[in-house]
């Protein structure tokens, strides 16, 4: 999906391009090669230092064994600011890498911006990494031992305490501490989780390869 700011629409493509178009005359205004095919959506923060654009890459093109590449890019002049490589594997049928959106933090976790990375560590394995957003350095690592392409969601209590619910290719739905990458519980959604969740109040919505949509309260 494509992400707006304004009169500019952000896409990446399976070429490895990210590009930023002015959406009233159609015209790039920038390019930044991703190096390799990218399916996620790229995500938008707007802060006082500036407007930027996290993304990240797959590993498709660079053989079995290649990395991804995480980036925080500035979305007015398509100049890098930080990238983070992370080492994965691919096959014939699945490809590693970023495949979701990163999670960008607000409130108290604005310092952060959270990846899932596909297929690292093992073939089957993949990680949630929590990175400080001025500087990408890793603040923390969850080992996955099942990786997933949902996207990692943050939710907020009513106090603005933020939590975060991410479904991995197991079925397993965790709720975690976006702080620290703590699993604070699990439920089973009983198969593969690919969509996304949505959330309203307490209840999150969410299908699986089990041809199930579950409802999981919140408590």
């Amino acid at each position: 999906s494509p992400a707006i700011y304004r009169d500019l629409m952000f896409f990446n493509d399976n070429g490895g391009m990210l590009q930023c178009l002015d959406i009233n005359t159609l015209t790039p205004k920038w390019g930044f090669n991703l190096g390799d095919d990218s399916d996620a959506t790229p995500v938008i923060e707007e802060t006082p230092e500036g407007v930027f654009v996290y993304a990240g890459n797959e590993v498709d093109r660079q053989g079995n064994l290649g990395y991804t590449k995480v980036r925080k890019i500035n979305a007015l002049t398509g100049e890098q600011v930080w990238e983070r490589s992370y080492q994965c594997y691919m096959d014939k049928n699945i490809n590693g890498g970023v495949f979701s959106a990163p999670a960008v933090g607000t409130g108290d976790i604005e310092d952060l911006v959270i990846f899932n990375i596909v297929k690292t560590g093992t073939e089957w394995g993949g990680r949630l990494v929590a990175l400080d957003k001025r500087t990408g350095e890793e603040v923390w690592a969850k080992k996955l031992n099942h990786y997933g392409w949902s996207t990692p969601t943050i939710i907020k209590s009513d106090d603005g305490t933020s939590y975060m619910i991410f479904a991995d290719s197991q079925g397993t739905l965790f709720l975690l501490d976006p702080k620290t990458g703590d699993t604070l519980d699990t439920v089973s959604l009983e198969r593969n989780v690919e969509a996304s969740p949505a959330v309203y109040d307490d209840m999150i919505v969410l299908g699986s390869y089990a041809r199930k949509i579950f409802g999981v309260r919140i408590k």
